[in-house]
């Protein structure tokens, strides 16, 4: 009942964030309540008593605004909703599509896109991510059949440049949802998330992991030779010699991977403490986002 409840995007931003980002508006609020009344209808207000109970679970309260003691859980859920702190705004909405509230439908979710573009119009440096889900091997009434699960639920992330998160960032995580970039899509997801908890140095160890990822799926998927212990440059290597990519493409796509290496957590920093910059985060997380783009699209 409670295993994806408490992964919400206030409890993975226990680190306070050194970027102060844009508050939510009253109107941002008030557009996704007015979506689900009418996307949900007469369930609305069910709906929102079970998230109502969601949450009383997840903040540890009988009531969560506080507005008045007699309010319904409808009327106190949506008091919180419009008066909270944003994180719980933000937690409130990935709840909607991890609890299996009634009207919510997976994988092609149009709430989605939506809310999506509820943050496009009044300018709020987040996204939300769709779900990613796998195909598994069953039995249906004594015959085989193929299933599909839920590998990853919706979640919100900071996107901290328009024109870098429409042309890469978020093509890339539209891209790692398909079920054979599973581990991929989990690494990079990783990163995001210790990118905005200032957790620089891991944010280049997973950049580096979800990089390697997706070039050991492209070399399995065009029947190219590898190793599970194979390094990036070797895979990377592999994929230039049996592609259309010239090999001075080499180089710019290794630092993703030297970046890891000189600067990550994945190496030891004996005597002298590294302090990674945001900047070189940022910058290591939106390569990582376009080279995994660059070579999808040159192996496909």
């Amino acid at each position: 009942m409670f295993e994806k409840l408490f992964e919400v995007f206030s409890r993975r931003e226990k680190a306070s964030s050194i970027v102060e980002v844009k508050p939510l508006t009253e109107e941002f609020r008030n557009r996704v309540l007015l979506l689900l009344r009418d996307k949900l209808q007469y369930d609305f207000t069910p709906f929102l008593s079970e998230l109502h109970q969601q949450a009383t679970y997840l903040y540890g309260k009988f009531g969560l605004s506080g507005s008045t003691a007699h309010s319904s859980p409808a009327d106190d859920l949506v008091n919180f909703f419009l008066t909270c702190q944003d994180e719980n705004c933000l937690d409130l909405i990935e709840i909607i599509f991890r609890s299996n509230l009634r009207g919510i439908s997976w994988p092609d979710n149009p709430l989605i896109p939506t809310i999506n573009q509820f943050f496009s119009i009044d300018a709020l440096p987040y996204h939300l991510t769709n779900y990613s889900i796998e195909e598994y091997e069953t039995m249906l009434y004594g015959s085989p059949a193929t299933g599909m699960r839920i590998v990853e639920y919706p979640q919100i992330i900071r996107k901290d440049s328009e024109l870098v998160h429409q042309n890469a960032m978020e093509p890339a995580l539209r891209l790692l949802t398909a079920p054979i970039f599973k581990n991929a899509n989990e690494e990079f997801l990783k990163a995001l998330e210790d990118h905005r908890k200032g957790d620089y140095r891991d944010c280049l160890t997973k950049c580096g992991s979800a990089f390697e990822s997706v070039m050991k799926v492209l070399c399995e998927k065009n029947s190219l030779p590898f190793k599970s212990t194979d390094t990036a440059s070797t895979l990377l290597r592999t994929l230039l010699a049996n592609g259309q990519l010239e090999q001075f493409w080499e180089q710019p796509l290794m630092l993703i991977a030297t970046l890891r290496n000189r600067l990550s957590s994945s190496h030891g920093a004996g005597t002298q403490e590294k302090r990674i910059p945001e900047y070189v985060a940022t910058y290591t997380v939106n390569s990582t986002a376009s080279a995994i783009l660059l070579l999808c699209s040159a192996f496909r």
